[in-house]
């Protein structure tokens, strides 16, 4: 599974797997969040300290959700 990051600007990074975007990762004062659509996974970032962290969780659940679709 290939995973990329792009920059959007300060306060907003996309993620794509496979070259398709799955979501966008909000940067604020508050802390982080995960926007996403179905089919994609909610995902809870109320944890983690720095952006490392939260792109490493917005992985993982992608990851996750890969190996849990069912095969046709």
């Amino acid at each position: 599974m290939d995973i990329e990051w792009k920059i959007v600007d300060e306060h907003h990074q996309e993620v794509f797997v496979e070259q398709h975007v799955r979501g966008l990762l909000w940067i604020t004062t508050a802390g982080f969040s995960f926007w996403h659509s179905y089919p994609n996974p909610g995902i809870d970032l109320s944890h983690v300290k720095n952006i490392e962290e939260a792109k490493e969780v917005v992985e993982a659940a992608l990851r996750q959700e890969e190996y849990e679709k069912p095969v046709r």
